[in-house]
């Protein structure tokens, strides 16, 4: 009976349910669980229609209508210093008016069409009066119909469309960025909720072990009482399940801590039916080549990436802006009218143009100029930003990666310690005890030798386990956990 519990405490013996919540499984329920990334994911939606919005903004048709109703009075008089007659005249005149004006830019190339159409049909009743005598010419009708269109295209500044296009292509980086920043509070997050995990699957193992030994300890005292020990064996060993106890409560009051944390994040968990579990012998996926690595996969290093792009678009921006105005405009207009005074005096005329337009402000652009220095310099400002996170990312994963090493040859120390120790306990110290050839004082420190190994091996595996967890975040891997 005494051998078979001593034996179990130097095996690694590790609680299981067929109902255990793995990692995995507890890293997709954090997942599923909308409402820790809410906020972020309501931040992606803005970039996205905001994204969305000025693309269609830029290449959408611009319509604009236009109507006018009114009258006119207007009493005019000339004098003509050649009579003494005066010249008179009186004019009453209601106007009707309608203009359309269509618009639209094209995204590929900068260029802009142009479409509009007036017409207006006023109705005039006048009165003359002049050295000869009355002259009338009442309700007298004349329209006026005017229809253009036009497209021009921008041959130096806003060539291709680079300044207007600006707005949009920010924003399509800023969306990218945007959607980076999600994927990273999500493993930040994970990473900080699997070390709660981690914990609870360290003090509820270490409490098993310290369970099984006071049942042992409580089996001993129990049978040196039957068999009569000294009252001294007795008061030791008592002692020595006290401290157990002690220790067994500490570790039960931070296991409800962990259990506190973990209900809050997932409502409804039951770690009595479902606990959770980790495989021990999981190892740590090491990069080789770290730099090529970070180069492709960081993402911190692709945000800096996308402000240097932003950057840069911004360059190209400021630097366009500095050309000349240099637009090429072709153009066609019609216009029809009636005129005044005659009902049978109208015209018709038709217009084609084709002009190439240069303006260019000799004082220069001081406001453009600004901000292309500001960008250039922040340009060198993001390189020096580049440099340093890339750094730091390798120095944290060779960090990282010596722990890890180092964590491996510590299990493995440690396993050697167990197989030695059950391999030379052929006969233990409470046998002895038993057999009136030792004190409880080496019964009790052999098996808190034995408890001391056990609980040692778990806290080194679990520290393993942890610096895979921030390893894999800092990699940005931890959401492909399998």
């Amino acid at each position: 009976m005494h051998k078979s519990t001593v034996k179990f405490l130097i095996l690694f013996v590790i609680p299981s349910s067929v109902n255990a919540l793995s990692e995995s499984e507890f890293v997709q329920s954090l997942l599923s669980n909308n409402i820790f990334f809410e906020k972020e994911q309501i931040n992606l939606t803005i970039k996205q229609i905001e994204m969305e919005g000025d693309r269609v903004n830029y290449g959408d048709w611009d319509w604009t209508i236009g109507g006018e109703l009114g009258r006119i009075n207007k009493n005019k008089t000339k004098y003509d210093y050649t009579s003494t007659i005066d010249y008179a005249k009186s004019t009453s005149q209601e106007v009707r008016k309608f203009s359309s004006d269509l618009t639209k830019k094209f995204f590929s190339n900068g260029s802009e069409l142009s479409i509009s159409y007036d017409k207006s049909l006023p109705i005039k009743d006048e009165e003359m009066h002049d050295k000869n005598g009355y002259q009338t010419d009442k309700n007298t009708t004349e329209y006026l119909d005017d229809a253009s269109i036009s497209w021009t295209l921008p041959l130096l500044k806003n060539k291709g469309g680079v300044v207007d296009q600006k707005t949009y292509d920010l924003a399509v980086l800023d969306f990218e960025d945007e959607k980076l920043a999600l994927a990273e509070t999500k493993e930040d997050f994970i990473e900080e909720k699997l070390m709660i995990f981690l914990d609870w699957v360290s003090y509820n193992t270490q409490i098993s072990i310290v369970r099984k030994r006071l049942e042992q300890s409580e089996k001993i005292l129990e049978t040196i009482t039957l068999q009569g020990t000294s009252r001294i064996s007795k008061i030791t060993l008592q002692r020595s399940i006290n401290k157990i106890q002690r220790l067994l409560l500490e570790l039960e009051s931070k296991l409800k801590a962990e259990q506190r944390s973990l209900s809050i994040l997932l409502d409804g968990l039951d770690l009595v039916q479902s606990p959770l579990k980790i495989n021990w012998a999981d190892r740590a996926q090491l990069i080789e080549d770290l730099h090529s690595y970070c180069q492709q996969s960081i993402r911190d290093i692709k945000r800096i990436e996308i402000e240097q792009l932003k950057n840069s678009r911004s360059v190209r921006t400021y630097q366009n802006s500095q050309l000349a105005d240099f637009d090429f405009t072709i153009s066609a207009t019609k216009d029809d009218n009636k005129g005044n005074y005659s009902t049978y005096s109208k015209s018709s005329e038709v217009e084609y143009e084709a002009k190439i337009e240069f303006s260019y402000p000799l004082t220069g652009n001081v406001s453009n100029d600004v901000y292309l220095r500001k960008y250039r310099l922040k340009g060198r400002q993001l390189e020096l930003k580049y440099k340093d996170k890339f750094d730091d990312v390798l120095s944290d994963a060779q960090k990282l990666t010596t722990e890890l090493k180092q964590g491996l040859k510590q299990l493995a120390l440690y396993q050697q310690q167990i197989d030695e120790n059950r391999a030379d306990k052929t006969e233990t110290e409470l046998d002895a005890f038993l057999a009136g050839d030792s004190n409880i004082r080496f019964v009790i420190i052999e098996n808190d030798d034995n408890q001391s190994l056990l609980l040692g091996q778990v806290e080194a595996s679990i520290n393993y386990h942890k610096n895979r967890i921030k390893y894999d975040s800092l990699m940005d891997r931890l959401l492909n956990v399998e």
